[in-house]
């Protein structure tokens, strides 16, 4: 009698060991044992949202987890992608869309190279803002090319300054800053092919040296406020 309550004894304690909940995290999912016994009992897979599916063994715990796992990754090269074609689209947005010939960057420009000379007269702000003029830009005149930059004259004209890096098109203005030797700095426009000024200059910059400028362009063809503030970011 006394064996056989040993044994029993034994047998309860084994039972009430192996009772209880088991918890297994998956990133933000939970396999949960509800009540491991040798008997019906099964183990429940739940998510913080509530759902629950009922699965009968650890092997399928493992099936569901492996399944999760795989889904996630799935997600993850998703998002990668639509984030790489969100990227191009910005890109493609920062170059800004081309004017065409009837608008008026194109006119300006077009202007600029009609009255070309084939060297410089030292009248540079003069023939570029008559081009400006000509394509229906509104502003008053300076007497210096430098102040078209620093009185906001170009800005309050419709132009949005840009990085000096960005890919030049029709339209586009530079200002050089004034310094000891050009006091009145310099001013020119793109007409797709050569900066003008009042003559047709062989590279962008006019000077033998190095000096600094600043890039602008129709605030119609930088396509949002964000760009322009990439562009002033990368300008700085």
């Amino acid at each position: 009698m006394k064996h056989a309550l040993l044994i029993l004894t034994v047998l309860g304690m084994g039972v009430a060991q192996t009772s209880g909940a088991a918890v297994v995290q998956s990133g933000s999912n939970y396999i949960t044992n509800a009540s491991l016994n040798y008997g019906s009992s099964k183990n429940i897979y739940s998510t913080r949202t509530g759902a629950h599916v009922s699965v009968s063994n650890n092997d399928e715990i493992s099936r569901t987890i492996y399944q999760l796992n795989n889904q996630a990754q799935q997600k993850q090269q998703e998002l990668a992608t639509l984030t790489s074609k969100i990227y191009l689209e910005n890109q493609k947005k920062m170059a800004g869309s081309a004017p065409d010939r009837y608008s008026a960057p194109a006119q300006a420009a077009a202007h600029a190279s009609r009255v070309a000379l084939s060297r410089s007269s030292g009248r540079c702000a003069r023939y570029v803002r008559t081009a400006l003029q000509a394509a229906g830009y509104d502003f008053t005149p300076n007497p210096s090319a430098y102040q078209y930059a620093t009185r906001g004259t170009l800005a309050n004209a419709g132009f949005s300054k840009i990085s000096n890096d960005a890919p030049p098109q029709v339209g586009d203005v530079v200002v050089y800053d004034r310094s000891s030797k050009h006091p009145h700095g310099h001013i020119q426009i793109y007409d797709g092919s050569n900066w003008i000024s009042d003559f047709r200059q062989s590279s962008i910059s006019p000077y033998g040296g190095a000096y600094s400028y600043t890039t602008w362009r129709d605030s119609q063809y930088v396509d949002d406020a964000s760009n322009r503030g990439i562009y002033l970011a990368m300008a700085e």
